[in-house]
């Protein structure tokens, strides 16, 4: 019997090894896609679309953490971000191009937006321009962020925020999701605008869905709460807990593995254990200044 397993394993290894010309082309072909990505390092700073995912993740961005050793992206997940790439450009490219057959969307020049959130006291500042997009800075959340576009729509304004799905989760699509809503509302947050035109696009088949989203006061409120609470938690070098269920795209699974598990802490206690750290700090400062004097 255990030749018999043996010779079975054999026949499955020697199934495997001898790949067609067509499948070994396949294989070095993603294989080229995979080492060809050029090396993300994300800026520490809140990220608008992480906002509403898991904070420890967050938490690596803002700490400067290294990203796994030796994990390469999937061919597939990378091909599915250059299709949304693309779309965007295209669908941008649409909205600003509406006025010219007397559709009634406006693309706002999103400098000119910049210098208006600037004028009503709003702390966001233009990086670089890419494409139709700016990345900009936001100094009271310590976000880099770019959004989508700015439209007017039949008179009102609003933040345009586009999304790429699957055909399955596009046919049950009655709404935003929940991380979305959150990222949009960081965007109307930094550009003083109220409401949010999300246009969500099938993968498969490029059929559309648009939804307004109009941020109310309470939401404003949690996403303050939630960006005050990962500053914090980075601000006092306390590691926040796994949320698990968000580990899907996380580039840090190696070292959040190595960290464990940890408790919550609230916005409180993390406030109570910054000025601790502040008037350590602070005592220090006036020692030193002391032993120089």
């Amino acid at each position: 019997m255990a030749n018999a397993y043996s010779d079975i394993l054999k026949m499955i290894k020697d199934v495997e090894a001898a790949k067609t010309p067509g499948e070994e082309f396949v294989v070095d072909l993603n294989r080229y896609i995979q080492l060809s990505q050029p090396k993300y390092t994300p800026s520490r700073s809140i990220k608008p679309s992480s906002l509403g995912g898991c904070f420890r993740e967050q938490w690596f961005m803002l700490q400067g953490a290294d990203q796994d050793v030796g994990a390469l992206a999937d061919p597939g997940l990378i091909g599915m971000g250059q299709h949304g790439n693309d779309r965007h450009n295209h669908l941008q490219n649409a909205c600003q191009d509406a006025k010219n057959y007397n559709i009634p969307i406006i693309w706002c020049d999103p400098e000119d937006e910049v210098k208006r959130a600037q004028s009503m006291g709003i702390h966001t500042v233009i990086k670089r321009r890419d494409g139709n997009e700016l990345l900009c800075h936001n100094s009271d959340y310590n976000c880099n962020f770019k959004c989508d576009g700015i439209i007017i729509y039949k008179g009102i304004k609003y933040i345009l925020e586009i999304k790429t799905e699957d055909y399955f989760k596009f046919i049950s699509r009655i709404a935003p999701v929940d991380k979305h809503e959150f990222q949009a509302a960081m965007y109307c947050i930094c550009f003083g605008i109220d409401r949010t035109m999300f246009l969500y696009e099938d993968r498969n088949y490029l059929v559309k869905k648009g939804f307004v989203s109009v941020v109310p006061e309470t939401f404003r409120s949690e996403v303050d709460s939630r960006t005050k609470h990962i500053l914090l938690y980075n601000g006092t070098n306390t590691v926040p807990p796994k949320e698990k269920g968000k580990c899907t795209y996380c580039r840090y699974k190696q070292r959040c593995k190595l960290l464990g598990d940890t408790v919550v802490n609230t916005i409180e206690e993390l406030t109570v254990k910054k000025s601790k750290i502040l008037l350590a700090e602070r005592r220090e400062a006036e020692k030193k200044n002391l032993e120089e004097s």
